[in-house]
């Protein structure tokens, strides 16, 4: 935190240790502001549709995951 502007808003993931009140009470009296992400979401997820797309050639072929991975390149 020592190099961040002025009332920065700082962005978390959900992780348990990042909702610690030290870390809620260092943020503010800092002077900055805490947020966290939703919940997770595939609608946030850039990898999401490439492994829908995975599972659906797999599941056309019968074919295990190296064999799908050796044959096509997503």
């Amino acid at each position: 935190m020592p190099k961040l502007l002025f009332a920065c808003v700082i962005v978390m993931d959900n992780a348990t240790f990042h909702k610690r009140q030290d870390i809620k009470t260092a943020c503010a009296n800092a002077g900055h502001t805490l947020e966290y992400l939703p919940s997770y979401s595939t609608n946030f997820n850039d990898i999401e549709p490439k492994w829908a797309q995975a599972k659906a050639i797999r599941k056309r072929e019968g074919c295990s995951i190296e064999q799908l991975f050796a044959a096509y390149v997503f």
